[in-house]
């Protein structure tokens, strides 16, 4: 038994001197990195949201470019 507490003290003696010594990577560096954040705004009329740059601005608000005929 006594054994068996000296192995796994000795490997997570092991396992913090390797994370120590190795270098950490650095936060942009992780494969699974989010994309840049689009603003988004929601069509007055149908509620739905877009990209505020494919909205078109009017009295009341944004809208879809499908409904900008209507409004």
């Amino acid at each position: 038994m006594a054994r068996l507490i000296l192995i796994i003290c000795a490997i997570g003696l092991v396992w913090l001197l390797l994370r120590r010594a190795l270098p950490r990577r650095e936060a942009d560096d992780r494969p699974g990195k989010r994309e840049q954040y689009t603003p988004t705004v929601r069509c007055h009329i149908c509620g739905a949201y877009l990209d505020r740059r494919l909205a078109r601005r009017d009295q009341t608000g944004y809208c879809c470019q499908s409904h900008d005929d209507n409004a």
